[in-house]
């Protein structure tokens, strides 16, 4: 049963993720996503729908981040972009039926829309390759469809048609859309669309089910939507701005995070409109998103951006935000705070004492003062900061330092990060491997410090270890099982001879260089990784310094493409929250930039960063990274290291202020080099000299005879340099740390105004 306009009205909550219809005309890019959001007078509509659970599917293939999605959302839109709680309409698992789903589109969204409101629609379940209609013309050859599955759909399997009922075509969709007054529309869905050949991907869960092979009939499907088109107005231009989670032939996924599963793109869509500014174009948030889904999960999935292109420009109110304060009790003793706005991977980490500073007055900026120091970001008495006690997923709960002066609804920026010294590197071994292999490789990587053997699709994971498959092709139609992973694991059997064994993504995709030999016994084969498991934790590590959004440094960094005396900006990144005025000639975006997507680099191309400081005290830099034969490697002259003498590391080079420098000083000297795959680099600056890291690096070059490039040097012990730079973060903020009472014994605890990290990852082809 539909639900009814007044229990639809109750059921509060939020929107926003990705998808690609047929129908709908492609948009070319560059859409601001605060022409859908920030209109200043209008009104907000919002139907956000999650689905976990499924009527007629067994508990095997229950989703688990559909409804985070919806909570993701519903907190971004009412406490970022403005929306009222009354006019967000929720429905998940068994409230999103197809009728339901059907009749929430139709009152609250067509029939209460006027020309000038927004609207947002977001779909989070699975999705569904319909390759045929049976009651098309018997000679038509109609494309492949998208399907949403809603809680009540159903596919029926006989011998020889396959029918699917209560599924919302996206065909269908598309004209719900085109029946809506208002031209600003936002569709997020976070679905696939094309089955991997297994529910678990990896470590990580699919969000479609198998394509169906034969034809498919449901009846008045296309004659319902025939009579709603002409009941509408028929547009020859849409208005919709689409935000796919995956290309059609790859699926969607969700991922399970330190203590929650949420779809991979939503978590990456919402962290980073949080962050979104103003004057920022969607398109290079975009970027940034499909690079943090990749980096995560290799190229199984790379979201799309798609919509209608349009001049207009609207702009958004109040700054960006790290989250809010979401309730208060007994005068700010108890405060509850959202945190969708930091990076997963750095909320999963936080420890106790993490702070946060209240935002009193969102127009207000704080002013630089001499010396580099900014007002209103220490202490004082106009100064209000949350002292983080304990979190759960993204909700944080802890106290306000001053009774009586906080509310419900006010921002918050990160004002200290704390973390843990013993970060773990947690690795899922694969449903592939029976009880013996699994027990083998749990003792050997138990040996080892600080690396976690977790158990595939239950727990967080960083890595999948399993058996290398003999063919990388990806069964794109298997037939639907309702068994678990496990059940698929022969628990007696012993592996074939020739079985290999290797590390690959969360999305299974395989690492360069991680694979043993053929016939090798487990545990030589996991203790084989061990040089390679060091480095990726050392990359975890280096992650959770990541900090653009929320530093306050002045600076800005750019990845070009050199060629002869001429560079070309591929991708660039600045710190927004500085109080100081970025003056740059750099406003032409990049051609990745516009349409959304990764940074792509051909072997032998020569590559450089370049860093400007625009704040007004020096800063130091540190360039560290992962490159696409997993192997790490700084960019910094060995001659200048080396000229040092041991007992002296105090001098170093700095960013002087209104100046720039390029990494590596000439130019084509970085030389992008094969295999295809993914290469992260990390630009670091800080207040403080680097003095402990630097010195760690110049003692493993004066160690390693092996390298061969002038500037961009291979690393042997990479977790060795990591400590030591987070050590240097940590000396650096210690006596702002000391001022506000937060102790470093067991963890991190580094001052965002000191430093600002940047991650730069782009695709080798």
């Amino acid at each position: 049963m539909a639900l009814t306009r007044r229990d639809l009205l109750r059921k509060t909550s939020l929107v926003l993720a990705g998808l690609g219809f047929s129908d709908l005309s492609v948009w070319k890019y560059g859409v601001q996503y605060q022409q859908v959001l920030a209109q200043p007078t209008s009104r907000k509509l919002a139907l956000l729908v999650g689905v976990n659970q499924y009527r007629d599917l067994g508990k095997n293939l229950r989703l688990k981040g559909c409804l985070t999605d919806v909570e993701l959302q519903r907190e971004l839109l009412v406490h970022r972009f403005g929306f009222h709680p009354d006019d967000i309409v929720i429905l998940k698992n068994k409230q999103a039926t197809l009728k339901n789903i059907e009749a929430a589109f139709s009152s609250h969204l067509i029939e209460q829309a006027r020309s000038q409101d927004s609207v947002v629609f977001h779909f989070s379940g699975y999705g569904y390759l319909l390759n045929r209609f049976a009651n098309a013309m018997p000679d038509a050859k109609t494309p492949p469809g998208n399907v949403l599955l809603p809680f009540d759909g159903k596919i029926n399997h006989s011998d020889q048609v396959q029918t699917l009922e209560n599924a919302l075509l996206a065909d269908q969709l598309s004209n719900w859309f085109r029946t809506l007054k208002t031209q600003q529309n936002l569709c997020v869905i976070d679905a696939g669309f094309t089955y991997p050949g297994k529910a678990l991907l990896g470590n990580l869960r699919a969000r479609s089910l198998p394509g169906v092979l034969q034809e498919v009939s449901q009846p008045g499907v296309l004659e319902q939507q025939e009579k709603l088109l002409t009941q509408s107005q028929r547009r020859s231009v849409l208005s919709e701005l689409i935000m796919a989670a995956s290309q059609q032939d790859q699926t969607a996924v969700e991922a399970q995070f330190e203590d929650f599963s949420s779809g991979l793109f939503t978590y990456a869509l919402t962290q980073h409109l949080w962050q979104i500014l103003p004057t920022k174009k969607v398109s290079v948030s975009f970027n940034r998103i499909v690079a943090d889904v990749e980096h995560q999960v290799g190229r199984v999935q790379q979201p799309v951006l798609k919509g209608q292109t349009s001049t207009d420009i609207f702009p958004a109110t109040g700054d960006s935000a790290d989250g809010v304060v979401t309730e208060v009790e007994d005068n700010g003793e108890d405060v509850t705070i959202w945190l969708g706005g930091v990076l997963p991977q750095v909320v999963g980490n936080y420890e106790a004492k993490a702070c946060f500073k209240v935002i009193a007055n969102e127009t207000a900026m704080a002013q630089p003062l001499s010396g580099g120091a900014v007002s209103g970001s220490r202490k004082g008495t106009q100064d209000l900061f949350i002292h983080l006690e304990s979190r759960r997923g993204c909700v944080g709960f802890g106290r306000c330092d001053q009774e009586g002066q906080i509310n419900a609804g006010q921002k918050i920026h990160e004002a200290f990060r704390v973390i843990s010294k013993s970060v773990s590197l947690n690795v899922a071994l694969g449903s592939q491997l029976n009880r013996i292999e699994r027990v083998d490789a749990t003792s050997a990587f138990s040996d080892m410090a600080h690396i976690n053997p977790v158990i595939a699709g239950e727990q967080h994971a960083d890595l999948l270890f399993t058996q290398v498959p003999k063919s990388s092709k990806v069964i794109v139609n298997s037939v639907l099982s309702e068994r678990s992973e496990e059940e698929d694991v022969q628990e007696a059997t012993p592996p074939p001879p020739q079985t290999r064994y290797g590390l690959f993504s969360q999305g299974g995709e395989e690492l360069s260089d991680a694979r043993g030999e053929s016939g090798e016994a487990i545990k030589t084969a996991v203790n084989q990784l061990h040089d390679t498991l060091k480095l990726l934790l050392a990359r975890k590590t280096l992650g959770l310094t990541i900090n653009d959004f929320s530093s306050r440094l002045g600076a800005m960094v750019t990845l070009e493409w050199v060629d002869s005396e001429k560079s070309q900006t591929l991708m660039r990144q600045n710190t927004p929250r500085s109080p100081w005025d970025l003056k740059s000639n750099g406003s032409d975006l990049s051609k990745f930039e516009k349409q959304g997507q990764m940074v792509q680099l051909s072997g032998g191309q020569h590559i450089q960063y370049r860093i400007q400081n625009y704040s007004d005290t020096p800063l130091y830099w540190l360039v560290l990274g992962i490159d696409n034969r997993t192997q790490f490697f700084t960019i910094y002259s060995p001659e200048a290291l080396l000229a040092v003498p041991e007992t002296e590391t105090t001098s170093q080079d700095t960013v002087e202020p209104g100046a720039s420098l390029t990494v590596p000083f000439s130019t084509n000297e970085y030389v992008v080099r094969g295999p295809a795959g993914l290469a992260t680099t990390y630009i670091m600056l800080s207040r403080s000299p680097f003095v402990k890291g630097l010195s760690a690096i110049a003692s493993q070059i004066r160690q390693s005879a092996s390298n061969v490039s002038p500037v961009v040097v291979r690393l042997p012990d990479p977790l060795e340099v990591t400590q030591q730079v987070l050590q240097d973060l940590q000396d650096g903020s210690s006596q702002t740390a000391a001022a506000m009472g937060i102790a470093s014994d067991s963890n991190w605890v580094w001052d965002v105004d000191q430093w600002a990290t940047f991650q730069f990852t782009h695709e080798v082809i």
